[in-house]
C-alpha cells in the first residue's frame, strides 16, 4: 500500500489539524535552474534506506534511474511521494536524475468550526493561478501556483495552502483552495505545484476556486 507525504517544507500543528496541506517557506527568484531539462510530474517510490526505488511519471512512464537517488527531504523509508523530477535522458534510455522538487499532496477535507478552543476561519489570500491540469494517468489534479513572497525576520511568517470540500451536490463537488499568506512579504514570486488525489474526489465532476489577485478563479474538471 502506498503511503503518500502530505506536506513539505512547514506545516503547522494547528493547520496540519483540519486541513491537509502543503507550506512556503522558501525564498526563491524563480530563476529557473533546471529550466533546459525534462521535468516530468511524478510518483517517486522509496525503499527502506530513503533511495528511490520507482519512478512512475504521470504519463504512466517507469523511468530507470541510471543511478541510486536519494533525497533530503526524503525522511521516511517505503513511502510514496510526489516530485517534479528534472532528468537527462542518456542514449541507453536511462535517466539521469538531476533533481527532485517535492509536491505537496492536497486531500480534500471540510473544514471545522474549532481547533481544541481555537475557532477555524478559512483563509483565502490571493496568490496566481499559472495551470490547472489533469495528469494523463488521470490519478491526479495538478495545480502550478505562482505566490508572493520575500525575506522575513518573522521565522513564524510561513505560508500555507490546502484544498476544502464545499459542497457535493447532483454529483458534481466544489473545492476551495485554502491559502494563508502567513505573514510573508510580497517582493518576488515562487512557484509551487500541488496535486490532489482524483480518487479522493467523490462526484464525477469538480470546480476548484481559488482567490487571485486578478479576481475569482474558477476551474471544473470531469474525472
Amino acid at each position: 500500500m502506498k503511503n503518500y507525504k502530505h506536506t513539505y517544507l512547514f506545516v503547522s500543528m494547528f493547520v496540519i489539524l483540519f486541513i491537509t496541506a502543503c507550506s512556503i517557506d522558501a525564498y526563491d527568484k524563480g530563476e529557473g535552474e533546471y529550466s533546459l531539462m525534462t521535468a516530468e510530474m511524478a510518483d517517486v517510490t522509496v525503499g527502506s534506506d530513503k533511495y528511490v526505488t520507482a519512478v512512475e511519471t504521470d504519463l504512466g512512464e517507469q523511468l530507470k534511474l541510471a543511478k541510486p537517488v536519494t533525497v533530503k527531504w526524503m525522511e521516511k523509508g517505503d513511502t510514496t511521494y510526489r516530485a517534479l523530477v528534472y532528468y537527462n535522458l542518456q542514449s541507453d534510455g536511462r535517466a539521469e536524475a538531476v533533481s527532485m522538487k517535492k509536491v505537496g499532496v492536497l486531500t480534500p477535507h471540510k473544514l471545522k468550526e474549532k481547533v481544541g478552543e481555537q475557532q477555524v476561519i478559512m483563509k483565502t489570500d490571493p496568490l496566481y493561478v499559472e495551470s490547472v491540469w489533469v495528469s494523463k494517468n488521470k490519478k491526479y489534479v495538478n495545480m502550478r501556483l505562482r505566490l508572493l513572497t520575500g525575506a522575513s525576520e518573522d521565522e513564524e511568517a510561513v505560508q500555507t495552502i490546502g484544498i476544502v470540500r464545499d459542497e457535493e451536490r447532483n454529483g458534481h463537488e466544489t473545492l476551495l483552495l485554502y491559502h494563508d499568506q502567513g505573514g510573508q512579504p510580497e517582493y518576488y514570486s515562487t512557484t509551487a505545484f500541488v496535486s490532489i488525489p482524483l480518487a479522493e474526489v467523490h462526484a464525477d465532476t469538480l470546480t476548484i476556486k481559488v482567490n487571485t489577485y486578478d479576481g475569482p478563479y474558477n476551474k471544473t474538471i470531469v474525472k
